[in-house]
């Protein structure tokens, strides 16, 4: 794969997806809903559960814009670390935050079995690593700040991820 094609994967992958239906006539609806990756779809999807006639419109094949290079993988994490957000915007904002994130994943699981779609959804844990101490110190902080609100969180020792490790490769410990 040429993966410095400047194609979205999916393209890459299924040249079928690169597809373009430009707009020939009028079109009247309720609600034009500009772009058509993750977010003008998720839109699209709440709007029309409400009753309320859509349309979305994109000058590119659905999904091929921000979407394709950054939703394949949906987290909870957010660029600003909890126990950071917290002192920025206070604990009960930041703690709100994070548990909206969190749901919002467990909200587009539920899309996909209402639409009966299988999109090869799989949920996979967050690791972070210190590389020293200073790194160690900023994930028990947040480590605690999550275990405090009641977030997934657990905390591994080194010991504790090289014996997963050599597990997970077949060796023994």
């Amino acid at each position: 794969m040429d993966l410095h094609s400047g194609l979205p994967f999916w393209i890459v992958k299924n040249p079928l997806y690169d597809y373009f239906n430009p707009l020939t006539q009028n079109y009247s609806t309720d609600i034009a809903i500009i772009g058509s990756g993750i977010t003008g779809a998720l839109v699209a999807h709440e709007l029309c559960n409400a009753g309320f006639k859509c349309c979305i419109v994109d000058k590119r094949t659905p999904a091929t814009g921000s979407s394709s290079a950054s939703t394949a993988l949906l987290q909870y994490e957010i660029d600003v670390p909890l126990h950071t957000m917290a002192k920025q915007q206070g604990e009960e904002k930041a703690v709100l935050a994070y548990g909206a994130c969190l749901q919002a994943i467990t909200d587009i699981e539920n899309v996909f079995k209402k639409i009966d779609v299988n999109p090869d959804f799989k949920r996979v844990p967050s690791l972070f690593y210190a590389s020293n101490g200073k790194g160690l110190f900023h994930i028990e902080q947040e480590y605690e700040m999550r275990k405090k609100h009641g977030l997934p969180t657990e905390f591994l020792k080194s010991d504790e991820i090289k014996k997963i490790r050599f597990q997970k490769a077949g060796c023994t410990y």
